[in-house]
């Protein structure tokens, strides 16, 4: 335990965990963390498991400790704390569950149970081990599914062989923890996969915002060896069978050369995936602002015919987002964009329609006129600052172009 918290984060942990003792709740750290522990990589998420009601076992630590609580689901009974900067736990009851008739949506049966049929509800042996913090046996190691052997073999085994048909994005979290631990698919586990795939039902896609989820942190490894195995390993199937034929090392190419930073796996994710038959799927996916904007630059984009002028090519391309015009060089090596992205998609007029008033020059039509005016002299390169824009302005309206 001293490997994982420093000293005063130890001190509030055991703290936690005299309340919670004396006012009869067990804690425990759960999954990611203990096995990240065992393993040897870096901590991220603290999470502890609750035999109890986690809600109430928050209120009676209000009265020892400070914290701000960031999030709730009080449904759910969890809640995140945080105790200082940089210092956030999550907690969680206790609870069972089943699997109905949608798929990945479990059934919550019974909320503080005990720590063990929370443990085998979980997805792989390896993320069903539990740490306990209490004072009797502070630091005991739970496992209740063989899940440390398996660390030691470097092994991803699920729990029972009805894991995948209760819930398809477990399969995606086996591929994801395959390539980032470096551990192998068991046997069987394996088959599991393959006939589950092999007989995907369409008829009903299984908690889009989880595959999304999934999803992106398969694509985030921004890797074409990663991608390549994705596509042939068919794990795109947990979602549909209908995707596009990808070149990933001219995407990876592309990204790195148009510098693409924030949106990378939406960028993976509609190179594969936008096509006309997954729209209505992509739809559902609970898209930010920002992903919404994307897909609909590349929704309605137009390919003009013809050779365009720099000045045309800017005012075709400039209100579109840069994700969505790498996917189109991309799919259709379309040559205006690309002049686009090698010198124009910097190119911005500093000047405004306050300065245009300030010059005398009245409100009109006319100021787009200039704008556009200024727009191509800047692009041409020989208007390099607001200073120089101004006094191409005052020229016209000497000139009586204005």
């Amino acid at each position: 335990m001293n490997e994982i918290f420093e000293g005063q984060d130890l001190e509030l942990i055991r703290s936690i965990a005299k309340v919670a003792n004396a006012n009869g709740y067990y804690i425990y750290l759960i999954g990611g963390i203990v096995r990240d522990l065992l393993i040897g990589n870096p901590i991220n998420d603290i999470d502890v498991i609750v035999v109890g009601d986690a809600l109430n076992l928050i209120t009676l630590l209000k009265d020892k400790f400070m914290f701000k609580v960031i999030k709730t689901q009080p449904e759910l009974k969890t809640a995140r704390l945080q105790f200082r900067d940089n210092f956030e736990i999550d907690f969680a009851s206790t609870r069972k569950e089943v699997y109905g008739a949608k798929k990945g949506i479990p059934i919550i049966t019974q909320l503080g149970c005990p720590i063990k049929d929370d443990i085998v509800r979980r997805d792989f042996t390896i993320n069903s081990l539990a740490i306990s913090l209490n004072s009797n046996d502070f630091g005991r190691i739970l496992d209740f599914v063989h899940g440390m052997k398996d660390i030691e073999q470097g092994v991803l085994r699920v729990l029972h062989d009805n894991s995948f048909n209760d819930d398809p994005t477990r399969i995606i979290r086996a591929f994801k923890f395959h390539h980032r631990l470096n551990f192998k698919i068991e046997e069987h586990t394996q088959e599991l996969i393959e006939k589950y795939l092999n007989n995907r039902n369409y008829s009903e896609i299984a908690s889009p915002m989880r595959i999304k989820k999934e999803f992106y942190e398969v694509f985030n490894l921004n890797s074409v060896s990663v991608m390549e195995d994705f596509v042939n390993k068919g794990i795109y199937k947990v979602l549909t069978d209908k995707i596009n034929n990808i070149d990933f090392n001219r995407l990876k190419e592309l990204i790195i050369e148009y510098n693409i930073v924030e949106n990378v796996p939406l960028v993976y994710f509609l190179a594969l995936f936008f096509r006309h038959e997954n729209y209505n799927l992509i739809r559902q996916f609970n898209l930010t602002k920002q992903e919404i904007k994307i897909i609909q630059d590349l929704k309605f984009a137009e390919e003009l015919e013809g050779k365009l002028s720099e000045l045309e090519i800017y005012q075709q391309y400039s209100m579109r987002s840069k994700e969505s015009l790498l996917l189109e060089l991309l799919i259709k090596n379309n040559n205006n964009i690309r002049r686009y992205l090698d010198g124009l998609d910097d190119v911005k007029i500093q000047i405004t329609g306050d300065d245009l008033l300030m010059m005398g020059i009245p409100q009109s039509k006319s100021y787009s006129d200039i704008f556009d005016r200024v727009l191509e002299e800047k692009i041409k390169g020989n208007l390099p600052d607001k200073s120089s824009e101004l006094r191409f302005v005052r020229m016209l309206i000497v000139n009586n172009e204005v």
